[in-house]
């Protein structure tokens, strides 16, 4: 079923600038390796909870689109269905129920005020700022014995219309002081006269939590970051926090999936940033090894330690690649390397080394990307989103492989399929997984969580949305539960472009 309702101006012009590029938890710890995520708690009670953004959810007769998160919250036997919902201007948290703030479009999570209990950060790119529309505002909700709690809403020190603040978000200790921070992408910021080149903002925490106080603001050309600002650029559209160096302070990987390479439109880069007692500065840039037209490269990012070489590696989305004269089959490129230069490009696709599927024209194969590690074993695996796989007569149901670690990198791995695959589903559009990795029943094995945004609820609610959780052990990973609205174990109602599970952490 197509879903037909506009999400609203906001989501409009951020899927406009993506169409540019495709048709205390110690900080030192890398917890793909120590197994941290049973502390990776929102009430510290030792299980991994969920947070499930629902960006396009309908608040009263004032705020179409304004946006909600559902958080569900673990036990000895996984995810349980409830939990709590989140929404602007209610139950403490700040900002006002308004239209198109797409509140939940991204989220991050991180100790930002050093307690020892996770806190989230929530992305509102729709937020009005002033008479500023589209400019984007990030929330903070702190974590508590009781679980999340209401917190303030942060925007931009020079806000400006279509923005877009708040599109992506990455948590990690980049000035190495104990506190997480928060990197915010703003792909939508003008950099002088030169439209959507895109720019980070870093918040800093503190023992109060986040503040914009000595907040960064990173850009090609400025501030030592490579490369040149460049129309419709979207520097800063995707991010991943990870310890490429080895070391106890968090690099920031940035995608640049519209940026130009040479002659090639779209092709796209990523910049590496450092972390360093200052904060981020410029680490290296890099680009595909065989860049071309609307490949989309940098799309999605995620970083984990998918081989034997100590440090953090790097992949990179390409959702856009033509494989085999497939348009927009996709592909995925993995670096190792510390931030002052990856190197060792291994690029991966459907049909190759093992990995299951043919590249399809539009599967899209790289749109979403996330680390995980289902045996255990403290190397990691790489989920990888398909979202516009088709199976069987079922269009665009969507995938995800699961791509295997090894003493070289991912390859081989196995198909993730929904229980019930249906055309348009999206399966695949975002799995969780950032800095933290999720075991949700504390068994040791990290767990999978995946989100079908376009997935039709019910009868007659396309794109109402679905996360569907699979449980590891030993690393075979059985499905659990689907969570939905309404009979889906979440409170509220499905309804037409709700986009649940559009982001995921």
């Amino acid at each position: 079923m197509e879903v037909r309702r506009s999400l609203g101006v906001a989501l409009v012009a951020l899927v406009a600038l993506a169409a540019v590029a495709w048709p205390a938890v110690a900080a030192a710890a890398d917890p793909a390796r120590t197994g941290q995520a049973a502390e990776v708690d929102f009430n510290g009670d030792g299980f991994a909870d969920l947070a499930v953004g629902i960006p396009g959810e309908d608040l009263g007769a004032y705020a179409d689109d304004g946006g909600a998160v559902h958080v569900l919250y673990g036990s000895a036997t996984g995810l349980q269905p409830g939990g709590d919902v989140f929404v602007q201007g209610s139950g403490g948290v700040g900002g006002t129920r308004e239209n198109n703030d797409l509140f939940g479009s991204a989220v991050a999570r991180g100790d930002f005020n050093g307690d020892g209990i996770l806190d989230l950060a929530v992305g509102a790119p729709g937020e009005v700022v002033g008479s500023a529309v589209n400019t984007g505002a990030v929330n903070v909700l702190y974590g508590s014995g009781g679980g999340l709690t209401g917190g303030p809403v942060l925007t931009q020190p020079n806000a400006e219309a279509g923005d877009l603040f708040g599109s992506a978000l990455a948590a990690g200790d980049f000035d190495g002081d104990g506190f997480f921070d928060l990197a915010v992408g703003v792909p939508g910021e003008n950099v002088g006269a030169v439209g959507n080149a895109g720019a980070v903002t870093v918040l800093f925490g503190s023992a109060v939590g986040l503040t914009t106080a000595g907040s960064q603001t990173l850009f090609q050309g400025g501030s030592g970051v490579a490369g040149a600002a460049e129309e419709s650029d979207i520097f800063g559209v995707s991010l991943a926090s990870g310890l490429l160096a080895g070391d106890a302070v968090a690099d920031l990987v940035v995608g640049v999936s519209g940026e130009d390479v040479g002659a090639v439109p779209g092709a796209g880069v990523v910049n590496v940033l450092a972390g360093s007692p200052g904060g981020l500065v410029n680490g290296s840039l890099a680009t595909q090894g065989n860049p071309e037209r609307g490949d989309g490269f940098g799309r999605a990012v995620a970083t984990g330690d998918f081989d034997d070489i100590a440090g953090g590696d790097v992949a990179v989305g390409v959702p856009g690649e033509t494989v085999r004269g497939a348009l927009g089959a996709g592909a995925v490129s993995v670096f190792n390397g510390p931030p002052g230069g990856l190197a060792s490009e291994r690029l991966l696709f459907q049909g190759t080394a093992g990995i299951p599927g043919n590249p399809e024209e539009r599967d899209f194969f790289g749109r979403a990307l996330a680390p995980t590690d289902s045996n255990g074993i403290g190397q990691g695996d790489l989920a990888v989103g398909v979202p516009g796989e088709d199976l069987g007569p079922d269009v665009d149901a969507g995938a995800v492989n699961l791509l295997a670690g090894s003493a070289a990198g991912p390859s081989g791995g196995s198909l993730v399929l929904q229980g019930n695959p249906e055309d348009l589903d999206g399966f695949g559009s975002a799995i969780a997984g950032g800095f933290f990795l999720h075991d949700f029943d504390n068994n040791g094995f990290f767990d999978l969580a995946v989100g079908a945004p376009t997935e039709t609820v019910g009868v007659g609610a396309g794109g109402a949305g679905a996360v569907s959780v699979y449980y590891a052990s030993g690393g075979v990973l059985t499905p659990g539960p689907v969570f939905t609205q309404g009979a889906g174990g979440l409170g509220g109602t499905p309804e037409v472009a709700d986009l649940l599970g559009k982001a995921l952490e």
